[in-house]
């Protein structure tokens, strides 16, 4: 488009339907649009850097003169950034320089002293463990550029020792709405201060792998504990969604005196060691105090669990290993359910029969079988009547070119409400073999069930990435006995690399289905895409999936 023509279209155009257009674009073309007018770059500056990520010191000292001039202020951003401590913690030990503004380009490396404990597990790497730490004024410039981002409405903490006037930070954005503390290290308090948070908005509150300097007994009643401070953020009593997970156990923060605000949404990560306790003291009559709750979502490994009749009345949505999928159906109206592990058939049949009369309403169905099996789309077809969107994942075996030609005259055409079927193959990964594997993995999306970084991370813009100049600064650290890493690609750890379509051949298959389903619109036979249609008499066409092999489950 020439600066002419785009002229021409932006006098005849509202800013607003611009705003709308650009924010369908990636981020590198939003630079181009930019570059192309005037008009142009004052509509498209405001989303180029409406989420900024900002988790190494090297990134911030080189945007650091562009920062202050970001009009309008950020809306979402990824804080990951650490500063050298003179205590030693656990998380910093294989950070190898300090980065400043007087030696932006020549890093001063940390003493081995320093870092007495680098060797140890050598072979296993925690990936939230940063290289670079700031000083300390890098890092207080951080911080107030962080509070002067007034206009933020998400704020996520990753892979850091935490800023110890975290909650002062907080106080300082009025706007803020969501907060994620994930894979962070608190600081040791030495005397209790009483923290209000009554002026904070929080609606979404996410705490993941918190981890303390010192060992703690995790006693929620000492104020000198590390956690202590980080689990009274949940008592804010605007707050609607919760996830946490068993480094925090946010549910014993509240008492029948001090109970927990209207959620309407939870997200809890068991342990993933099934040796573990299953249920943590308390967890059951925390749940009983949820009269609103629509969405509950339990991940890895979970019992059964004694809920009395009149608890949740409100649950709608359930995600959760097949283990607990009875005891909590069981005489509540859910509309949406997802069976996160890996379910054998047989056991599968005997819940849905046991739940029959509670699921005959469930209209979002999803499940992972491991063993493919033609039986299975039968069972679901006789016991949920009222799908409207269906997930099956299997990893092993797969349905004949004849059953999948069949499926829609057989066993689909008794859905009428029938909009969305995905029944692919997923590629399983192997097992944690460690906790730092186990932290890298999150959850159970071992078993292709959307992981719980879905709940907090959202499409983010990185205002510097890593370039070729940077790795030739990294090189002056090559005597250093140690890796070379310099950052890590979120994304990458999040989205598996996803398959070609089948394209003339699998349309084929699916046209099959057209009499029988005229009202299926979305269907996936491959992880990674999916063939869609407007309406009953438009052509199918291939699409790539955004949210790649891991479905989208409560979307």
């Amino acid at each position: 488009m020439s600066t002419a023509a785009s002229s021409s279209y932006s006098m005849t155009l509202p800013n607003e339907l611009w705003l709308s257009i650009f924010e369908y674009l990636p981020s590198q073309s939003l630079r181009n649009v930019i570059l192309t007018s005037k008009s142009f770059h004052a509509i498209a500056t405001r989303l180029l850097y409406k989420h900024l990520i900002l988790t190494s010191p090297t990134s911030f000292v080189t945007a650091y003169s562009a920062l202050s001039s970001i009009q309008p202020s950020p809306r979402a951003l990824l804080l990951g950034i650490s500063t050298l401590v003179e205590r030693p913690v656990e998380q910093l030990k294989e950070a190898v320089a300090v980065v400043s503004f007087a030696e932006a380009d020549d890093w001063t490396p940390i003493p081995l002293n320093r870092q007495t404990n680098r060797y140890r597990c050598f072979q296993i790497k925690d990936i939230y463990q940063p290289r670079f730490l700031a000083d300390a004024t890098v890092y207080d410039n951080l911080l107030t550029q962080v509070t002067s981002f007034t206009s933020l409405r998400q704020l996520v903490f990753r892979g850091m020792l935490l800023p110890r006037d975290l909650h002062s930070i907080l106080r300082d954005l009025p706007h803020l709405r969501d907060l994620a503390v994930v894979h962070c290290t608190v600081h040791f308090t030495g005397v209790f201060i009483d923290v209000d948070h009554t002026s904070l908005k929080l609606q979404s509150l996410t705490l993941l792998d918190i981890r303390a300097v010192f060992p703690s007994n995790d006693d929620d009643t000492n104020p000198r504990n590390p956690r202590t401070r980080l689990r009274m953020l949940a008592k804010v009593p605007t707050i609607r969604t919760l996830t946490y997970d068993h480094t925090v156990w946010l549910h014993r923060v509240f008492t029948s005196s001090s109970p927990p605000p209207p959620l309407t949404a939870l997200d809890v990560k068991f342990p993933i060691q099934k040796d573990r306790p299953r249920v943590p003291q308390g967890f059951i009559s925390f749940l009983e105090t949820l009269p609103s709750l629509r969405t509950l979502i339990l991940r890895n490994h979970v019992p059964a669990l004694s809920l009395s009749p009149s608890a949740l009345p409100a649950l709608c949505a359930i995600s959760a290993p097949l283990s607990a999928i009875s005891s909590i159906c069981s005489g509540r109206n859910i509309i949406k359910l997802d069976i996160r592990d890996e379910v054998v058939l047989s056991p599968l049949y005997r819940a849905f029969v046991e739940v029959h009369s509670h699921l005959s309403r469930v209209q979002e169905l999803s499940l992972f079988v491991g063993d493919w099996d033609d039986e299975v789309v039968l069972a679901i077809v006789a016991r949920f009547p009222n799908l409207t969107k269906l997930q099956v994942r299997y990893a092993r075996g797969t349905p004949s070119e004849d059953t999948i030609l069949g499926m829609g005259s057989r066993t689909l055409y008794a859905l009428p409400h029938l909009v969305s079927a995905h029944i692919f193959c997923i590629p399983l990964l192997p097992l944690p073999q460690s906790i730092l594997e186990a932290r890298k993995r999150d959850d159970d999306t071992v078993y292709g069930a959307p992981g719980i970084g879905d709940t907090y991370f959202e499409s983010m813009h990185d205002i510097d990435t890593v370039t070729d100049t940077l790795i030739e600064s990294v090189r002056s650290l090559q005597q250093l006995p140690f890796s070379q890493d310099v950052s890590v690609d979120f994304m990458d750890e999040q989205e598996p690399r996803t398959s070609e379509p089948f394209d003339d051949y699998t349309r084929e298959l699916i046209i099959a289905w057209n009499r029988t389903c005229p009202g299926l619109r979305t269907v996936q036979l491959h992880p990674g895409w999916v063939w869609r249609r407007a309406d009953c008499i438009d052509y199918w066409a291939a699409r790539s999936c955004e949210s790649g092999i891991w479905g989208d489950v409560f979307g």
